[in-house]
């Protein structure tokens, strides 16, 4: 009986094994499952999170990524795994990797911005959180990388902006002292052109300084034409046609080892500006493009119509929503080092040899195609090429133009009031005018011409004005001799190429931009007077 009890309790035993064994088993398929779904679940996380993740160890070898990371970096996740994760940065980043790893392995959590390299050789700006964590007995480096590559450029563009715009600023300062001193040799040398009769020896001599002037007066008119200063010329036009003028002059120019290829757009929508600043900017772009393929290559212009919105490939992130015409201009030359392409539309900077190049080109380009609220922009690898391209907003309105009138020059006896702070100016015009007939009260000082003004109004016919003066500018002095005599007419005469109103201004007749010769200030002296006196009468 014993032996069947006891047979008995070991098979009640075995039947309780057998049913906790059981019970167990299903426990442990059941946290398998509840781990294996933690871990699909973490993966999945971790495979599709928005910002790139790696797992380093402590030597920095890369020993898992996400695909946001290989995506980033242009590379697969098995090209990642087993590569050191510092070779992925640009070489001069290279150094501050070791003292990162270092710091993070004790125990600094690091937030910081690097630039790696993509797998193309293009550089990715990152923002990286990086901290170690303890997993068992080992210490890894978990990694968090978010791209801010669009980010960084939109900063850069705004600092690249805001820099051009200060340097603009001096640049246009420059200009207008550099015309006030040209307005000085151009005219005085006119003058004495007109007392020594037929001497040929110094009308040669006065030739060359005429032509050394003029020469500097162009480059300060492209000074100008950086800083926006200039005046431009606004129609509707097609800028397929601009570009098939401009390939044309280049083509009679140009080394036949070149090709040049169109690839433009079909009924483009017209843009309202400049076709002649647009054909400056064009040529600019296409003799560069020549002078970087010394043996010969290929200059590709293509044009198109584009809607500019946010995710469109290729256009910068800084260029606002809307429709524009984009031009682009590339070549097979040399390329361009990644340091100077954000230097090149500085005034001044170029690379070409002392005597080939004055470095305003692509000054003169940037601040000609602000002035049509567009943008430019370049990209060049070394040894592959160069492509600027422009974006010109397209417009709805259609600007007229005024016709332009012929003036003819003619002697006069009226009173004129000259004002300009500068005395050599000031000499050059009185002069000028009074070598011709008219009566001429100057002066250096604003206030001494309203004082003149308020005696003898009744004399003066006309009053010329420098714009920018210190005391008054020309602005709040034309206003307030306005108040005395409403009637009055003026001739603003200024070394920026524009006259800048604002809502109060009183307007001026007529602006004349500095340097100018004796017979543009008579012509357009003569010509106010005779208006105010077919208007008014003498």
């Amino acid at each position: 009986m014993q032996n069947i009890s006891l047979q008995y309790d070991l098979e009640e035993q075995k039947k309780h094994l057998e049913v906790y064994a059981l019970q167990l088993k299903s426990m442990v398929e059941e946290r398998t499952q509840e781990l294996s779904k933690s871990n699909q679940w973490h993966q999945a996380l971790f495979d599709n999170a928005t910002d790139g993740i790696m797992v380093l160890d402590q030597n920095g070898i890369i020993m898992n990524a996400n695909d946001r990371a290989a995506e980033m970096h242009g590379f697969s996740k098995e090209a990642l795994v087993g590569s050191h994760s510092g070779l992925l940065e640009v070489d001069e980043r290279r150094g501050e990797a070791a003292e990162r790893l270092r710091r993070i392995l004790q125990g600094e959590s690091l937030v910081y911005e690097t630039e790696h390299f993509k797998k193309d050789g293009t550089r990715v700006f990152l923002e990286v959180s990086s901290k170690a964590i303890p997993i068992h007995d080992e210490v890894f480096i978990q990694s968090f990388q978010r791209d801010i590559t669009e980010k960084k450029k939109i900063q850069e563009h705004l600092f690249q902006a805001q820099k051009m715009d200060s340097i603009g600023m001096l640049a246009g300062g420059i200009a207008h002292d550099f015309n006030n001193v040209l307005t000085a040799i151009l005219g005085y040398t006119d003058l004495i052109r007109r007392d020594v009769g037929a001497n040929e020896k110094v009308l040669s001599r006065l030739s060359v300084i005429e032509n050394a002037s003029r020469k500097a007066g162009t480059m300060v008119s492209q000074l100008l034409g950086f800083s926006r200063k200039s005046e431009i010329e606004r129609v509707p036009f097609d800028v397929n046609d601009v570009v098939r003028d401009t390939v044309k002059l280049l083509e009679r120019v140009i080394d036949k080892r070149i090709v040049i290829r169109l690839a433009l757009g079909e009924r483009l929508p017209p843009i309202v500006g400049d076709m002649n600043q647009v054909e400056q900017v064009l040529m600019n772009f296409m003799v560069n493009a020549r002078d970087a393929m010394p043996y010969g290559g290929i200059i590709t212009v293509t044009s198109s119509a584009i809607d500019a919105r946010p995710g469109v490939d290729g256009v910068p992130p800084y260029v606002p929503a809307g429709n524009y015409v984009m031009i682009s201009i590339a070549d097979t030359g040399v390329g361009i080092p990644e340091e100077i392409q954000r230097k090149i539309f500085e005034p001044f900077f170029t690379t070409k040899e002392r005597g080939k190049g004055t470095g305003l080109g692509l000054a003169m380009v940037y601040g000609m195609v602000t002035e049509h609220k567009g943008y430019v922009t370049v990209q060049s690898k070394i040894n592959q090429g160069t492509t600027f391209t422009v974006y010109l907003p397209v417009s709805a309105k259609v600007a007229s133009m005024p016709r332009k009138q012929t003036v003819i020059s003619a002697r006069g006896s009226e009173m004129v009031l000259l004002v300009d702070d500068d005395e050599s100016v000031l000499n050059f015009i009185k002069e000028a005018l009074e070598k011709n007939g008219y009566k001429v009260i100057a002066t250096t000082n604003p206030m001494s011409a309203i004082d003149a003004f308020t005696k003898m109004h009744h004399e003066i016919s006309l009053v010329i004005t420098d714009v920018v003066m210190p005391l008054l500018d020309g602005r709040e002095l034309m206003k307030r001799i306005a108040e005395i005599d409403p009637q009055t007419r003026f001739l603003t005469v200024s070394g920026y190429s524009r006259y800048s109103e604002k809502s109060d201004d009183v307007k001026p007749d007529y602006f004349l931009q500095k340097p100018f010769e004796s017979d543009d200030l008579l012509a357009m002296v003569r010509k106010i007077i005779d208006n105010k006196k077919a208007l008014h009468g003498p």
